[in-house]
């Protein structure tokens, strides 16, 4: 394992500013911002907490995309960064094409199913998850019954 100067570093963040990915990523970001914000406004939802807290994840996102670019591309493996930043790409452009249709603006047909899809599966997941959290607490409910059982 070798030190990483920090000079070393700062050049290859300088250099990130050229790179296509962090650039697409960067404007899909914006992007998810801008039509988040209008879809919060048009369904009335809006809540400065849950904007303000997006957008430190946003900034948090970004800022960890950078840093494993910076190091992927010290450390000779570039292709890592690239892949880690292509996959937050695909998430923000599936936010975006989202927010896009629940603002109602025009979308072509054929992603509708798509985005469908990927609101079922996320409902299920979080369906999945309050499931599991539920039968957690009644296993420790069910496991703590038996111990006072036993106990007395």
């Amino acid at each position: 394992m070798r030190d990483l100067p920090l000079h070393e570093l700062m050049e290859h963040l300088k250099n990130l500013s050229s790179s296509p990915y962090i650039h697409i990523f960067f404007w899909l970001m914006i992007l998810d911002i801008v039509t988040g914000y209008i879809k919060a406004f048009k369904t009335k939802r809006f809540d400065s907490k849950i904007g303000t807290m997006g957008l430190i994840k946003h900034f948090v996102v970004f800022t960890v995309i950078l840093l494993v670019a910076m190091y992927a591309r010290s450390l000779g493996v570039r292709p890592l960064g690239i892949t880690w930043t292509m996959f937050f790409i695909a998430n923000y452009l599936g936010s975006v094409l989202e927010n896009w249709e629940a603002i109602g603006w025009a979308f072509p047909e054929f992603l509708k199913p798509y985005i469908n899809q990927i609101k079922k599966d996320n409902a299920r997941k979080l369906g999945q998850l309050l499931v599991n959290i539920d039968q957690k607490d009644k296993i420790e409910v069910e496991v703590k019954e038996k111990d006072d059982a036993t106990n007395q």
